[in-house]
């Protein structure tokens, strides 16, 4: 699959990472989540800190692997 452009981050649904860190993934694809749910904790600098859903919906994509290594702005999940 090919990488997202900028302008496909920020599409609505689209939620990304906030800063460079790991991402360990709380959710799987097909799984219906509250606004505010953590989706997946992000750490950086032996610090860590939740990625949450900023809307309701069904987790349509995960774009990542368990614990992987992200920039900030990559796509992590995908609600529609």
């Amino acid at each position: 699959m090919p990488p997202l452009t900028s302008t496909e981050r920020m599409r609505p649904g689209h939620v990304t990472a906030p800063f460079q860190g790991v991402v360990s993934i709380q959710v799987r694809e097909g799984q219906q989540v509250a606004a505010g749910e953590v989706l997946a904790t992000i750490e950086a600098m032996k610090m860590e800190a939740t990625i949450t859903a900023p809307r309701a919906g069904t987790v349509a994509r995960v774009a990542l692997r368990n614990a992987q290594a992200v920039a900030g702005g990559d796509l992590v999940v995908v609600l529609s």
